[in-house]
């Protein structure tokens, strides 16, 4: 049988699965995601009420109206056939589209037709000269139409104007469904892997999201986001669902557009700050977004999805990111992306890059060249954060490192107490605000132990290191109840030793 997978017609065997069709194709999908299953094609139109019919002169759009099955079902059926017509005659009254030969009958009464109304017409009282009518005025009428509903399928709601310009020259060159959220919804489901396929089934898989060029900044919010591959849906609505991972990050204005289906936004100022949104039907554009791109590829997910559930996501570009690499890795890296590469700061091979310029994924996909800044790798230390249990603590330690949004984060030395074994890193204030207690130390801090005093005391934010066990107090020389464990380092314990008062350590996660 023949089934599509992400858009792609492949035959199958009958009885497949979900999952032995993501195997036969390969098809991207992490573990876990939700996925999208449609009965086919003539099912999702069945659902569709707003049509696109693009003429020589303009587009129309058209929405069928509840009340008239007869002939709402007669356009479903039959629209492809006006597909090349001609916009046969204009009056002060009407626009007339067609003509096709129908099964319908005509009636021979006179209606009263509003402005906007769409009309199925029997010219001549013949169901060979079926034509489509675009009223353009309030007025009354004898057009033979079908005895329902005064013959009136649909009302226009998009392209008045080019009803105003069309002339007995111009055709129509396309009809297209258009498909929104409420139609998917009415013939899609999330599925598990052994959900059993039919004939004509269109499954997907992941979404594709494409950056706006004139957002990198904000592209790489999104990048941060779906470092796992994955966009976790944090909170859904009719109109979009969002993903809080990163809120309260502050991003800078970058492009404002209007909020099309399938835009994916960054809220740039006020309550959300840093919060980004998928869009499932259009809105109008504001200044407090930042259109980070669009999905081209699997929207039928975003339509299904729900909260607290997970969508693989792939974006053109990929993430190019050359950060917590060696150079010489580095070098590899760029020469199988095609990217020119120059080595800055420290140079040899051993060197881990700390910084990269352009430092935007957008910007080094389109220049096709990147200068690296090495470090020497005694600079540098590993560590393991306590997400779960510090939430708050490793937010703000992230921060203002810069891991939150970056692959490596820095930290200066503020004071080095060698005779006491401890390193200690100054507070930002701004950022250390709400800190409050979690996962405060019972009887001992131990060696290697990342500590940050709580606001139980008066010094909120210091971060510490202690070089050995200790039972009294913190790192930051804090009671065990203003002070919070966030993490412990995991490499680098002798690098962390040598670093003295203004030197920079560079940490990144394991």
């Amino acid at each position: 049988m023949q089934v599509k997978v992400n858009d792609v017609e492949i035959d199958i065997d009958a009885n497949s699965t979900v999952e032995d069709a993501i195997k036969l194709t390969n098809a991207p999908y992490i573990e876990g995601s939700a996925i999208a299953l449609i009965e086919g094609r003539q099912e999702l139109e069945s659902h569709v009420d707003k049509y696109k019919i693009v003429t020589t002169n303009g587009s129309i759009i058209i929405e069928l109206v509840d009340n008239a099955e007869i002939l709402t079902n007669f356009w479903k059926d039959n629209y492809k056939e006006f597909i090349g017509t001609a916009i046969r005659w204009t009056t002060s009254n009407e626009v007339a589209m067609g003509s096709i030969v129908s099964n319908l009958e005509p009636s021979n009464e006179e209606h009263l037709y509003n402005r906007w109304d769409v009309i199925i017409s029997l010219s001549g009282f013949s169901n060979e000269a079926t034509h489509i009518l675009f009223s353009k005025s309030k007025h009354r009428s004898v057009y033979g139409v079908p005895d329902q509903n005064s013959g009136i399928m649909a009302t226009i709601v998009g392209g008045k104007r080019t009803i105003a310009k069309l002339k007995n020259t111009d055709k129509v060159v396309d009809i297209q469904p258009i498909i929104e959220r409420k139609s998917v919804i009415n013939s899609a489901s999330v599925t598990d892997f052994s959900t059993q396929l039919n004939e004509g089934n269109e499954l997907f898989t992941y979404m594709e999201v494409e950056a706006n060029s004139q957002a990198p900044s904000s592209f790489e919010h999104f990048l941060k986001i779906i470092d796992e591959g994955t966009f976790t849906v944090d909170y859904e609505s009719e109109t979009f669902i969002g993903s809080n991972l990163l809120k309260g990050l502050e991003k800078d204005t970058e492009i404002i557009e209007k909020r099309k289906r399938g835009a994916v936004t960054l809220r740039n100022q006020g309550n959300g700050v840093g919060r980004v949104y998928i869009y499932r039907e259009d809105r109008v554009s504001v200044p407090t977004h930042n259109i980070i791109g669009y999905v081209t590829k699997g929207i039928q997910i975003l339509d299904t999805v729900n909260e607290n559930e997970k969508i693989t996501v792939l974006t053109k570009p990929e993430k190019i990111s050359t950060v917590a690499l060696t150079q010489k890795e580095a070098d590899e890296y760029l020469d199988n992306l095609g990217i020119a590469h120059e080595r800055d700061g420290v140079t040899d091979d051993e060197a881990v890059i700390v910084a990269q310029e352009p430092n935007y994924t957008v910007e080094i996909d389109k220049e096709r060249k990147i200068k690296t800044l090495g470090v020497p790798p005694e600079d540098f230390v590993e560590i393991e954060l306590y997400e779960n249990e510090s939430p708050s603590s490793v937010w703000y330690f992230r921060k203002i490192t810069g891991l939150l949004n970056g692959d490596v984060g820095h930290l200066q030395v503020n004071m080095a107490l060698k005779p006491m074994k401890i390193l200690m890193f100054a507070a930002v204030s701004k950022e250390a605000k709400g800190i409050i207690p979690e996962k405060t130390p019972e009887d001992m801090v131990n060696a290697w132990d990342i500590c940050v005093s709580n606001m139980a005391c008066k010094n909120v934010g210091n971060i510490g290191i202690r070089f050995e066990d200790n039972t009294e107090f913190g790192p930051t020389g804090e009671s065990f109840k203003s002070t919070n464990i966030i993490g412990k380092v995991v490499s680098g314990f002798d690098n962390l030793k040598a670093f003295k008062e203004g030197d920079t350590v560079y940490v990144k996660e394991r």
